[in-house]
Formats: C-alpha cells, sequence, structure tokens
C-alpha cells in the first residue's frame, strides 16, 4: 500500500512541476516577445536556466534521496520549463530563413547549456562542501 501511494504523489510531484515549469516558459516568452525579441531568445533563456537546474539538482543529495523532491523539481518543473522539440522547430527555421543566424544559435544553445550544467553541478559540489 505504501508503494501506492508514493507512485501517486510521484505522479501529482510530477504534475503540479510540469504545470509550474510550463507556466513559467510561456510567461518567458511573453515577456521577450513583449521585448520585440525572437522567439528563439526566449526558448535559449529558459534551456539554459533549466541547464543549470538540473545540474544543481543532480549535485544534490535530497534530490538522490527524496523521489518526490526529483519529480517535482526534475522530470516536472524542469522538464516543463525546458524545451527540446522547440530549439529542434527552431533549428529548421532558422536553417531555411538564416542558416547563419541557425550556426550562433546552436553554438548558444548547446554552448550555454552544458557550460549552465557544469556551473549547477559545481556550485552543488561547493554547497555541500561549505554546509
Amino acid at each position: 500500500e505504501r508503494r501506492f501511494f508514493m507512485t501517486w504523489w510521484i505522479l501529482a510531484a510530477v504534475g503540479a512541476g510540469g504545470a509550474a515549469g510550463s507556466l513559467l516558459r510561456y510567461a518567458v516568452g511573453r515577456w521577450m516577445a513583449s521585448r520585440n525579441r525572437p522567439a528563439f531568445h526566449a526558448t535559449l533563456l529558459v534551456n539554459t536556466i533549466g541547464s543549470f537546474g538540473v545540474g544543481l539538482l543532480a549535485g544534490t543529495q535530497a534530490a538522490a534521496d527524496d523521489p518526490v523532491l526529483s519529480a517535482l523539481l526534475g522530470t516536472g518543473f524542469l522538464g516543463g520549463l525546458t524545451t527540446y522539440s522547440t530549439l529542434n522547430v527552431q533549428k529548421v527555421l532558422l536553417w531555411r530563413s538564416d542558416r547563419r543566424r541557425l550556426f550562433r544559435y546552436a553554438a548558444a544553445a548547446y554552448g550555454f547549456g552544458a557550460l549552465a550544467l557544469a556551473a549547477g553541478l559545481e556550485l552543488a559540489r561547493l554547497a555541500a562542501f561549505n554546509g
């Protein structure tokens, strides 16, 4: 019975986190649009922030120890915030319209993502070491 109860808590956590992350992604997109920024700038921003969050979460023992917290923040919130599918659609659109911009965007998306992930892992390591 405990396993059944835990499964429902994890599902609820993924749903709640995913809803919150998706709403934040939408808000960032609207905010960027209100500033006449291209849609891919919003995608780059949320994916970079999400990569940092994944690194931070992956580097903490709390997420490893608590499957509900991991589901809420990792799979749910950060999964809802980030968007790999939109990144790929935008790359196809840029391939058709502006290949120079495409290559800069792809380099920034993957480069910033990797750097943000590493920074999150390092921050978690430092916080655990100093805490």
